[in-house]
């Protein structure tokens, strides 16, 4: 067993290298094609894809049983599907209801939403760092602060005569 462990045969290497050279320029080119929506991690949906893709890509290149036309499939089906949802949920609000996280209000006009806090388990720690990094040293200046659909923190700073558009939509409004 220890004998393989470092080398096993010419032939695996070389299959390595060859599905290296076919399948990552491979992935390349799907996701040129389908645009650069593909990348984003704006979801949890979006999430799973890009972790699906770097398993699957990891099995194309490791896994001898897999060749590489069965990889180029599960790729492109993969992006495929990727982009019916996607445009699924632009096209369906319900649909896309279903599949992203709504935006929530963590701080609003003053007050904590504690609940929503606990919830998302996010300390007020969290939140003063957050402030903190927006360069403000207190909350007397920040409006809200809205934990985005895809788990990123946004400051809303007062301003005088702000309508406040930015945050319709989202929950404990």
């Amino acid at each position: 067993m220890l004998d393989t462990v470092l080398f096993d045969n010419w032939k695996s290497l070389l299959r390595a290298a060859v599905m290296c050279l076919l399948a990552y320029p491979f992935l390349i080119f799907v996701l040129r094609v389908f645009g650069k929506r593909t990348l984003t991690n704006v979801n949890m949906f979006d999430f799973i894809i890009t972790v699906t893709y770097g398993a699957t890509l990891s099995s194309i290149l490791t896994n001898d049983k897999v060749s590489f036309a069965e990889g180029a499939v599960i790729l492109f089906m993969l992006t495929l599907l990727q982009m019916i949802i996607a445009k699924a949920a632009k096209n369906s609000k319900r649909f896309s209801d279903i599949i992203k996280a709504s935006p929530s209000f963590l701080y609003n006009d003053g007050e904590f939403y504690e609940k929503e806090m606990q919830k998302q388990r996010i300390l007020i720690d969290d939140l003063r760092s957050k402030v903190r990094k927006e360069g403000m040293a207190s909350f007397e200046n920040v409006a809200a602060i809205v934990l985005e659909g895809d788990g990123s923190l946004s400051i809303i700073k007062k301003e005088e005569g702000s309508s406040k558009a930015a945050l319709v939509g989202v929950k404990g409004e």
